[in-house]
Order: structure tokens, then C-alpha cells, then sequence
């Protein structure tokens, strides 16, 4: 049985709580007593939106796919920024959100349950990216060297996305991956 449609701006509320619970949690031992909790709403309240935990959690994982997407191409298309920052803020935005998570087993555990319905539409917000970055490379003139050596800019686009994964497994704290980050930004975009 499909959900009930509700009022949009109360159910935004409760998937945006949500998604702090199940990031503590992790999807097996969160409860809907915990989102309800978190929502500030009755557990039957919370019934009425989802109806079942599923529901939510698919909610939860597709609200922040998009949040994903909107820092991260906001980030991107800054024309009041250099390149360099436009690139270290879209990076940052698409991967630091898990360097700061303290319980990273619980966020993998989240990621294997939404492996099943969300890896596709995350495959296709990484391929837009490495896209986008390709063509703001190719923009600003920054892939030219690159091209000469032999490499796309997709190439290159491939490699900063790689880097920016790669950084935020192996950094203890956002500063030291925004430091990270930025060695690589800058390799690939020197004069």
C-alpha cells in the first residue's frame, strides 16, 4: 500500500530528522520510536508519512542524494570564485560529509542498505561531476597541459573525484582532508 500523501513541509521535517537518526544508527537499529522522537512527532503521527521503516529510509537516503547535488553544483558553478576553490568546494561538498562520522561502521552499514535501490542514481551524480568538472577544466583552460601530456580532461576530472574519495577514507579530521584536497586541486590546476 502506497503512502498517504501528507503535507510536503511536515514530511520534509521528519525525513530531514531522520536522516540524523539513521547516520547514528544505521538503518537496523534505528526505530521509528527514534525518528518520532527525533521528529518530535507521535510514533502514529510518524505512521501517517511511512508507512513502514523502509519507506522512510528510502526517503531519508533520496533526500540526501539531492542535498548531495545541490552543495556540490553550487560549489561548482561559484563564477565568483577561482577555479581552484571552485573545485576544492565541490569536492568537499560531495565527499567530506563522511570524514567527520564518528561511527563509520554504522555509515557503511547505512551505504550497504542503500546499495540496493540508490547505486544507480549515485553512479550517475558521480559521472556528472567528473562531467562537470571536465568541462570546467576544459573552461578555464586548465586542461590544456594535461591534453598535451596525453590526458583528457576527463581523465584529469576522473583523477581529482579519485583523490577527493581516496582522502576522505585515509583523513582523521576535515581539516586534514580539505588539506588533502586542496594538494590535489592544485596539482592538476598549476599554470
Amino acid at each position: 500500500m502506497p503512502d498517504t500523501p501528507q503535507p510536503a513541509g511536515r514530511r520534509d521535517g521528519i525525513v530531514r530528522a531522520a536522516v540524523g537518526v539513521f547516520l547514528r544508527f544505521g538503518p537496523r537499529k534505528t526505530s521509528m520510536d527514534d525518528v518520532a522522537r527525533a521528529a518530535d512527532i507521535s510514533r502514529q503521527g510518524l505512521y501517517l508519512h511511512f508507512k513502514t521503516k523502509n519507506a522512510l529510509f528510502r526517503a531519508v537516503v533520496a533526500q540526501m542524494l539531492d542535498d548531495l547535488r545541490g552543495a556540490t553544483w553550487q560549489a561548482l558553478g561559484r563564477a565568483d570564485h577561482t577555479v581552484e576553490e571552485r573545485l576544492a568546494g565541490a569536492f568537499e561538498a560531495f565527499h567530506a560529509v563522511t570524514v567527520e562520522i564518528v561511527d563509520r561502521e554504522t555509515y557503511a552499514e547505512t551505504l550497504r542498505a542503500a546499495q540496493a535501490f540508490a547505486a544507480a542514481p549515485m553512479s550517475r551524480l558521480e559521472h556528472d561531476l567528473v562531467t562537470d568538472v571536465a568541462a570546467l577544466l576544459t573552461q578555464s583552460g586548465r586542461a590544456n597541459a594535461w591534453e598535451a601530456a596525453g590526458l583528457s580532461a576527463t581523465d584529469v576530472a576522473q583523477h581529482l573525484f579519485d583523490a577527493s574519495a581516496g582522502a576522505k577514507y585515509e583523513s582523521a579530521s576535515l581539516d586534514e582532508y580539505r588539506r588533502r584536497l586542496r594538494v590535489s586541486v592544485r596539482v592538476v590546476t598549476r599554470p
